[in-house]
């Protein structure tokens, strides 16, 4: 289901990127793999989710779908060749068989503020972009730069675009955001995190 690549030479590309280890793919899923999953998570149910640090729609965890070509995906992402692809290109060990998944959308005006995801176990996040987004309808994944453990400013941007894989180590530093969406587009997206 993975287009393949060579995981060996981009370990080392993620392990020196900056602010923290991270790295975005192009054309991550074979085939018309990517419209599938589109249209099976497009059926799912989304529930509007609010704080002082969130506007955004998320589903439930995917492990409840009902939905038969959801539930296939999420047993891809739960997988001997998803975990070892990740394992290949991080270089990090993650407990097998163990992932936390969901489906958001966020919409105009919709916003996730700096954080840095450190939580119950997350060692790896990660996404896969289900829709395109320009520059200026914001919705990007940005990556801060830190001092003695507080963000400064954005050292990256992940702009979202159909079949882009992005991941980031989680540790003490993986400070990031999703900008706010200026425009009207609609910025679907799978992810999760590995543990």
């Amino acid at each position: 289901m993975i287009n393949p690549v060579d995981t060996k030479s981009l370990q080392e590309q993620f392990r020196k990127a900056k602010p923290f280890p991270f790295i975005a793919l192009d054309q991550f899923l074979e085939g018309d793999s990517i419209k599938e999953l589109a249209q099976a998570l497009s059926q799912e149910e989304f529930f509007l989710k609010e704080s002082d640090l969130f506007t955004l729609y998320q589903t439930n965890d995917l492990v409840s779908s009902t939905n038969p070509v959801m539930k296939k995906f999420y047993e891809f992402f739960k997988s001997k060749e998803f975990i070892g692809f990740c394992r290949e290109l991080t270089g990090i060990d993650f407990t097998p068989d163990v992932v936390d998944l969901q489906g958001s959308i966020y919409q105009d005006t919709n916003f996730l503020l700096c954080h840095d995801d450190q939580l119950e176990g997350r060692k790896l996040a990660f996404l896969l972009y289900l829709t395109d987004m320009q520059e200026e309808d914001g919705g990007a994944l940005t990556l801060f730069d830190n001092k003695e453990g507080v963000p400064t400013k954005v050292a990256q941007r992940i702009i979202p675009k159909i079949n882009r894989f992005a991941c980031f180590e989680v540790n003490e530093n993986s400070f990031h955001e999703v900008e706010e969406v200026l425009t009207d587009k609609q910025r679907l997206a799978i992810g999760g995190w590995l543990h």
